[in-house]
């Protein structure tokens, strides 16, 4: 009953197409709504739906980075770029994203898992930048659906052995080292884990500014998500296979913190970093402690609103200079020095500066990863080490230098751009408060 009257809800906000003001008020107060029943009510898992304080979270950020990816995409407007089809995706998205998150059902999670693909693909394929676009949405595309067929087959075999397929009802089976991948490869290829995330940057350098808020803000927590509700249910494998998972997301967070620092572009850099962070989110899961898990949701929320935010950022000086090369944009705090302070107060959260959330995630992690072992915790230190590198020489090499002759004509900040960074700065900061709370 209660996903039916959200998906009325969904389809009452098809009529706001053009009311794109009056959309973004919904959007917002649903958020507030959502926020206020999670104190309220802690319902676990009624029929096809399941409520706890992670969906709670998860749906809460998408609903409020939706109403924000809105509010920067008014060029699309402004253009009349289609721009009733792009909220119509940005909509539908939304209920996918929701009702993945809610539900507790194995096959209708997969089936919404899936379907998030096809908002993304449309707005990668439809409003990106460059003709490279065209194979960037298509390696969106094919990397997630190719690795998501064993997490379908996987599915149906535990519906064929138990007769069910919903979270509540299953059994924990014996070892089941194939059944454990099957599981869980398409969740680590969607957050993504390295060596898994070559179709990552391709997207996010394409897509359009709202593309990017999206996707890095709350497409690859589907990721996370995934691995924290299926974990549980194969840990006797997990309990094997902890130390090459563990591996996998420490080597491969340092290889990608060495090439955020070897970046051109501000987009790719942005899209390493959440690959790096993420690295830290599967040794929290990975390790299978309640301190543990609970840094990885503080990380996965922290860096939902983090990284939405830097690629605004980066959007707002593509608007202004058309071009997001490093080499090329510096002195903006000459230019624009209002946006210097967003720059410094966006990079410093993402290298978990204090009181960010995603210092109290890593510190989390890093107790939990001593406990385990303790050449884990120097490979943890140095994600920390490298996250505070790469954000200080992508702030450095942008804010400061000689201007360029495209930064003359640089514009400050308009209100709407303020909005939008302060809706990402205050709940993310705000979030430290109940995120303690909830996990202390």
């Amino acid at each position: 009953m209660l996903m039916l009257k959200f998906g009325l809800c969904c389809l009452g906000m098809m009529f706001l197409l053009k009311e794109w003001l009056l959309l973004i008020s919904v959007l917002t107060i649903l958020t507030f709504f959502c926020l206020t029943f999670m104190m309220n009510f802690d319902l676990g898992v009624i029929n096809l739906i399941q409520l706890d304080f992670l969906t709670y979270l998860l749906v809460s950020l998408s609903l409020w980075v939706t109403a924000l990816m809105i509010v920067m995409s008014f060029y699309i407007k402004h253009s009349k770029n289609y721009f009733e089809v792009f909220t119509s995706l940005s909509l539908a998205m939304l209920f996918f994203l929701v009702v993945s998150f809610s539900t507790s059902n194995l096959l209708m999670f997969y089936i919404m898992f899936e379907s998030t693909l096809i908002p993304i693909f449309l707005m990668v394929m439809g409003w990106g930048y460059q003709p490279e676009r065209v194979s960037a949405s298509f390696y969106l595309l094919f990397y997630t659906l190719t690795a998501s067929l064993p997490l379908l087959m996987g599915i149906l075999y535990i519906n064929s052995q138990q007769f069910s397929t919903d979270f509540s009802s299953l059994v924990v089976p014996n070892s089941d080292y194939l059944l454990f991948w099957m599981l869980i490869i398409a969740f680590l290829v969607k957050l993504p884990v390295y060596l898994g995330h070559l179709w990552l940057p391709k997207a996010h350098v394409e897509a359009p500014v709202a593309g990017s808020m999206i996707l890095a803000g709350v497409l690859l927590k589907l990721g996370g998500y995934g691995l924290i509700r299926f974990l549980p249910f194969v840990e006797n494998s997990l309990s094997e296979f902890s130390v090459l998972l563990v591996s996998i997301g420490c080597i491969g967070g340092v290889l990608a913190s060495i090439i955020c620092m070897r970046q051109t572009d501000c987009k790719s850099l942005v899209a390493y970093s959440s690959i790096a962070h993420m690295a830290l989110v599967v040794v929290g899961i990975s390790l299978n402690s309640f301190i543990s898990v609970a840094g990885a949701v503080i990380i996965m929320i922290a860096h939902g609103f983090c990284s939405s935010g830097l690629f605004s950022l980066v959007g707002m000086i593509y608007d202004r200079v058309s071009t997001r090369s490093i080499i090329l944009i510096r002195g903006i705090v000459s230019v624009g020095p209002s946006m210097t302070l967003w720059w410094f107060l966006f990079s410093i959260s993402n290298m978990a500066a204090p009181p960010t959330p995603s210092l109290m995630g890593e510190i989390y992690i890093f107790m939990s990863s001593l406990n385990w072992a303790g050449v884990l915790a120097v490979f943890v230190g140095t994600l920390s080490f490298f996250a505070g590198a790469y954000n200080l020489y992508l702030f450095v090499s942008t804010q400061h230098g000689t201007n360029l002759s495209g930064c003359k004509s640089f514009t400050e900040v308009s209100v709407r751009e303020h909005f939008v960074l302060i809706s990402h700065m205050l709940p993310f900061l705000l979030f430290l408060v109940l995120l303690t709370n909830i996990y202390s």
